[in-house]
């Protein structure tokens, strides 16, 4: 008589109940993992048919053939002809040892591990990013500055040219691209430069970035030693400065007046800076160009003392009261000084994440090496889209259409300014950009910041900008409001401004 064959060990496993909620092939998946991973289910060990398992637990056939077959595909299990079912003799991850015990991790239960105390770490520390989420999405309430009006912008036609780009005929823009860049795009902002900014480049100078930020982060990386020293204007762009923070190099300050940064007062402090950041036309918050003389003074000083100048082209093209002004890079001699950063996420939207430099040749290669190293290469298919975008015109169309919108909405701006503000804060001109710099005249900011968000009308303190005190005041964005959104907020933000103090406050 035949000897009885053991029922397999599976099925005298206890398995446990699924969880509420739960789906059985989750649950069945699961059980089987854990089995193998802590062993109670050894290497060779042969599993019941799907038929048996499932008339055992009660289960639909097709929900452990289904479990089986991720177990298989993931390489826990192996199935051969003739033979069943088995778990395999060498699990898909080296490290699930026999005697791992699967665990669920609910919080609390790890016990904390302490970041490693590097330089980097200890100094991201001491600041709060720029960048970070905020509690309302930016932008969203007047008069949050730094932003465009996204809702102008031609979604329809944006949305046509990147299907055409997603054609399987286009199939390799799926692929890798050029760390430097798409050469179409590189040709096409090459010859946008040449035209509205007075840039004369070549497309291999070109090199496609995600962000201004990432082009600054390359040339601290590459252009500045640690320890060495390099300029940035007060008032200045506050993320520029934390970059800086983090960056382990000198930063030196150096104050920006009515013509601009004081180049005198840089060459006073630091003549042998490796870098100087400077947005002359205009730079952030307080809307002032940079004159022709310090110009000249900023880009003699760079060609005789070896030092590089990152040019942020900040809010260029959107100048109210006549045409933008050329770029630092197209002064004479500037090519092999100036390195000038554009980005198309304030020009389109935010989220486009694509912003170029224009490098001098000699550091064309190594920037190229170093973005390859780090990022590989933007995004090619909105590379591709943006390139068909600024040949085919109508990135220059739209902006000039948001130029002309800008510009109505900075009149109305000043115009509620000029009704509801008086005696509260002082408006200077508004010439360009898409936000300007206000002067605080009845209150702290501090308790004007407070009042504001209360009254759900964002700003942000003109603090932030400085390092240097000056007299308190805000920064105020109009542009992605229209007119009944900004006169609105002007009442709300005058009567939050002249309520009495509440109780309690100083």
């Amino acid at each position: 008589m035949p000897a009885h064959k053991a029922a397999p060990l599976v099925l005298s496993l206890p398995l446990g109940e699924p969880e509420p909620g739960a789906g059985l092939q989750r649950w069945l998946y699961d059980a089987l993992r854990h089995c193998i991973l802590g062993g109670r289910l050894p290497a060779g060990s042969t599993l019941p048919s799907t038929r048996a398992l499932a008339e055992h637990y009660g289960l639909a056939r097709g929900t452990v053939q289904a479990a089986y077959q991720q177990l298989l595909s993931e390489g826990y299990l192996e199935s051969r002809t003739g033979s069943g079912t088995r778990v395999s003799a060498v699990l898909p991850d080296a490290t699930l040892r026999s005697g791992y015990v699967q665990r669920k991790v609910t919080p609390g239960s790890e016990t904390p591990r302490a970041a490693p105390r590097t330089p980097w770490i200890e100094r991201l520390e001491s600041i709060s990013p720029v960048f970070a989420k905020r509690a309302v999405a930016p932008g969203t309430r007047p008069f949050f500055p730094h932003r465009g009006d996204v809702r102008s912008f031609p979604m329809d036609l944006w949305r046509k040219l990147h299907q055409q780009h997603l054609r399987a005929s286009r199939s390799s823009l799926l692929l890798d691209g050029d760390p430097a860049g798409l050469p179409a795009l590189r040709e096409a902002i090459a010859e946008y430069l040449h035209i509205a900014r007075g840039v004369h480049a070549s497309a291999e100078q070109i090199l496609v970035l995600g962000s201004v930020q990432q082009g600054l982060d390359l040339c601290l990386r590459l252009l500045v030693p640690p320890g060495e020293r390099v300029w940035l204007e007060d008032p200045g762009y506050p993320g520029a400065r934390q970059l800086l923070e983090v960056a382990g190099v000198n930063r030196v300050d150096v104050p920006v007046d009515t013509q601009g940064l004081r180049v005198e007062d840089g060459i006073r402090q630091a003549a042998d800076a490796r870098l100087a950041c400077v947005s002359p036309s205009p730079p952030p918050a307080l809307g002032v160009e940079m004159s022709p003389a310090r110009r000249l003074a900023l880009l003699r000083w760079a060609t005789q003392s070896g030092a590089y100048i990152f040019e942020d082209d900040y809010d260029s093209e959107y100048r109210f009261i006549a045409k933008p002004i050329p770029a630092l890079r197209s002064l004479p001699g500037a090519s092999s000084s100036v390195i000038l950063a554009g980005t198309f996420s304030k020009l389109l939207f935010p989220a486009i994440r694509l912003a170029y430099l224009v490098l001098p040749e000699q550091l064309v290669q190594a920037f190229t090496r170093a973005t390859a190293l780090t990022a590989r290469h933007a995004n090619s298919l909105g590379q591709a889209v943006l390139a068909d975008f600024i040949r085919e015109g109508h990135f220059d169309r739209h902006v000039r259409r948001m130029r002309k919108l800008y510009a109505t909405r900075a009149e109305v701006f000043a115009e509620a300014a000029q009704r509801h503000w008086q005696g509260l804060i002082r408006v200077p001109e508004v010439r360009a950009g898409l936000d300007i710099a206000c002067t605080l005249e009845a209150h702290t900011e501090a308790d004007a910041f407070a009042r504001l968000n209360t009254a759900g009308i964002d700003v942000l303190p003109l603090s932030r900008y400085c390092v240097t005190p000056r007299p308190p005041g805000l920064v105020m964005g109009f542009a992605p409001y229209d007119e009944q959104s900004i006169a609105e907020a002007a009442k709300a933000l005058e009567q939050a401004l002249r309520a009495p103090p509440s109780t309690g406050t100083p």
